[in-house]
Formats: structure tokens, sequence, C-alpha cells
């Protein structure tokens, strides 16, 4: 008798289910590991009410296991949220308002903030203001502009330089002239300016009236009618009248204002004694006249977007951004940097161009650094005698090589 009980308390025990396997939760009614807390969100934005706690193996509905909400029936209260100047606590950290609106500082009095001061306030701190766009918050004269009028900010700071003989002129953000160095007592004219170019020891520029107007010490009557254009040589002047032709006037020995005749989109004018043109057609040929000791004025063939007079050379554009020199080559000044350029400026024996990454990139004669650009990204280029200076992408002015009379030193 004992084998037979035996064997069937054997076969007993193997019918018994298993309740402590749990490798199977499908088929268990517990769940695996330790049960997790979880928090009512009643308002939907992600974060829990800590009174709420319950414990589940899986997040019930409406529950998640965040536990940080301080009013869990506001959906814009919660830890990172912005605390506004509405008197509430929204980010949970026990204060109010302390994020509020961003005020600038005004320094200059312009009405265009320094980006790089702000202040968060409910209300403006003493001498702050709302705008936050200002590109040099210590001189009023630089500022963001409206080039065309559209109600939009095209840039901010100076609007053009031309670099003359031992003097610098530049435009600033309300487009009124501003110069120095050598012959910084000759004052431009008051008024709003475009299209500014200088000479050896004058500048041109365009009024709002779409006239000429020169100033310097050898400045002379400029072309009288309604231009588009303007190139100034050392003691005279052309400009690209609005039907497209080129007139010219003052002081000249060598043909220099025997214009040709045609419709003509661009114009340059070497800046010293001794000048000759040329200017761009709608095709893109070069056209040059005037003084021509080294074949200056014979006008190459091929189609250009831009085009600079130096000394006793040319270089131009074409139309791949490559640059093309044609005339004297003694100190270098026609053998160009290869690459592909957007701007570019001659003078007596060397130039310097902007690159398509807005790097500049300066040949030809070298006597104080007038050759050596600085580094950084650039929008436009002028060349004097010795020196040069450009636009930089944040509006400001850069200037380099011979400083003797100030013509280098940014004011």
């Amino acid at each position: 008798m004992r084998p037979f009980f035996a064997l069937a308390l054997l076969v007993a025990c193997g019918t018994q289910p298993d309740t402590t396997d749990t490798s199977d939760t499908s088929a268990d009614t517990g769940c695996d590991g330790a049960l997790s807390t979880w928090y009512a969100d009643a308002d939907g934005d992600s974060f829990g009410d800590p009174a709420t706690a319950q414990e589940a193996c899986g997040a019930p509905t409406g529950t998640v296991a965040d536990a940080t909400d301080c009013d869990d029936a506001d959906g814009a209260v919660h830890p990172t949220a912005v605390d506004g100047c509405d008197s509430v606590d929204n980010d949970c950290d026990g204060a109010t308002d302390e994020d509020g609106t961003s005020w600038f500082a005004d320094l200059d009095g312009d009405g265009f903030g320094d980006p790089a001061s702000a202040q968060a306030a409910c209300e403006a701190p003493e001498g702050r203001i709302a705008d936050g766009t200002d590109c040099d918050d210590t001189r009023e004269w630089l500022h963001p502009y409206d080039a065309d009028g559209d109600g939009t900010a095209d840039g901010c700071g100076y609007r053009g330089v031309a670099a003359g003989g031992y003097w610098t002129c530049a435009t600033d953000s309300d487009q009124l002239a501003r110069c120095w160095g050598r012959n910084a007592s000759y004052l431009p004219p008051a008024v709003p300016l475009t299209h500014l170019v200088g000479g050896d020891g004058n500048a041109c520029a365009i009024d709002a009236d779409q006239a000429i107007q020169c100033w310097g010490n050898s400045a002379r009557v400029p072309p009288t009618g309604t231009f588009v254009a303007v190139s100034a040589g050392d003691t005279y002047s052309c400009g690209i009248t609005t039907a497209g032709a080129i007139v010219c006037a003052g002081d000249v020995a060598n043909g220099e204002t025997d214009a040709p005749a045609g419709r003509f989109t661009a114009i340059t004018t070497y800046k010293g004694s001794y000048g000759h043109s040329c200017a761009i057609d709608p095709d893109g040929a070069v056209d040059c006249w005037g003084f021509d000791n080294a074949g200056q004025t014979a006008s190459p063939d091929g189609s250009f977007t831009a085009v600079s007079a130096g000394g006793a050379n040319n270089c131009g554009l074409d139309g791949g951004g490559n640059i093309k020199c044609w005339g004297d080559d003694f100190y270098g000044q026609s053998t160009p940097p290869t690459g592909t350029f957007v701007a570019l400026d001659l003078s007596g024996g060397f130039g310097c161009a902007v690159g398509s990454a807005g790097d500049l990139q300066c040949w030809g004669r070298e006597t104080t650094g007038q050759t050596i650009p600085p580094a950084g990204t650039f929008t436009a280029v002028s060349v004097g005698s010795e020196h040069a200076c450009a636009i930089d992408t944040s509006g400001g002015i850069q200037c380099w090589g011979s400083d003797i009379f100030g013509q280098s030193a940014v004011p």
C-alpha cells in the first residue's frame, strides 16, 4: 500500500499552479519588478500634482511620473514656464514676475538698444528701451536702417566708404557723410548722400535730388543733371545720367572728359592726376578713355559686372566673379589673386577685392601695409593712395595701411 500512496501524492503535487512565476506577465495577475509612483496631470502640461501620488505597474490614465507642478489646474503654470508680468508664480520657483520683458541700454541715445545689455523687468528701468537691434551703441549715427523704405531694416551701421589720397569719407546710417584724415576740414554737405566715391583730394556723391555734389581741396564744379552713378578723379568728376549717358566736368588735359556716347550702367575714374575713366554698357562691355601711358584705355573684350580704374591699369569682374586686369603691371597691380569676388577697388599701384565668402585680398604695390588686409568678413572695400578701408558685416569700418594724417583712424 505504501508505493501506491507515494505515487498519488506525486501526481497531486505536479498539478498545482505556479503562483510565484513572474516571467510571463501576460499570464500572471502580478507585475514584474517594483511598483512605480504616478501623479495626476489634470491640466495636461506634463507636470504632475505631488499631492496625488498613487502606485501602479504602468501609468494610470491621466497621470505622469513628474511631481513638480505647483498648480495642476492651469496648464500655463509649471517649472519650465516663463514667469511673465502677471503677479503669478508661473515657473513654480516661489517668486513672481522675475522674467518680465527684456529692456536694453541705449547709451548713445539713438533709439536703438544694445542687444548684449538685456535686462528683464516688468517696467522699463531708467535709461533702457524695448528695442535691442543697435550694432554700435557708442555712436548715435550708426544704427539699423531701411534702405528701400519697406519698413524692414536692411542693414546696420555704415552704408558706404570712400578712401582718397590721405583721407577717408563714409556715409552713416542716416546717409550723412563723415570724413577724417588730411582733408577732414573740407566738410561734406549736410544732406543725405548715396553713391559715395573719392578722388585724390576730393569726394563726390549723389544727393536726394539725384544731383552730384563734390567737396575737398581739389573739388571742381561737377556735371549738372540728374544722375544714377558718379566717379571722381583728382580735379574732375563724371556721372551717368538717368538716361544712361556719361557727362564729365572739371579741369583736364588728356581727354578725361571726352566720354564715349551711348548708354552705360557703371563708371569708374582713377583717383589721382593724369586720370582716365572706364564704363560698362548694358551688354557688359568696357569702354575706357583719357590719359594712356601703359595701355590702360585699351578696353579688353569680354563681359564685365564691375570695373575699377587704377593709376595706369584697370581691373574688372567677369560674369563668374574672376578678376581680369590690363595696363601697367610694374608693381604686380595687374596680377590679381585667383578666386571668385563680388567687389573690388584700385588706386595707384595696388588693389583690394571682397571675396565671395566676404574675405579681403589685396595685391600690388606694398609700402605701409596697404596690401595686408584684416581678417573677417566684409561687404565693401575702397583704397586710397597708401591705405584702404572696408565695411565689415557688422556695419563697422576697418582701415589699414598708412595713417600719417589719421586717414585710417575711424572716428
